[in-house]
């Protein structure tokens, strides 16, 4: 994985996912409100939800089950094996 250091591109598209993540589960949790209006502890409810599903999420992606041949998923090509 690239270092945020290394790729600002790449930071700044992380940077602003997660902020869109963060608006959209302040939406759902409190829909009278935006997320500059909660208060401290509010807004600690709403980065605990992103960072839970952050963690469903890297669970998912990383199970070895996504992967197997059993599940009928095929893999595109190797770029090696595509281009030469």
């Amino acid at each position: 994985m690239v270092s945020e250091g290394q790729d600002p591109l790449h930071a700044t598209l992380l940077v602003a996912t997660l902020s869109r993540l963060m608006l959209r589960v302040a939406k759902e949790l409190f829909p009278q409100r935006t997320y500059f209006d909660l208060t401290s502890p509010e807004k600690q409810t709403v980065a605990d939800h992103v960072r839970r599903l952050l963690h469903e999420a890297r669970a998912t992606f990383a199970g070895p089950e996504l992967l197997s041949p059993s599940s009928g998923t095929t893999l595109p090509p190797q770029r090696d094996e595509e281009y030469l």
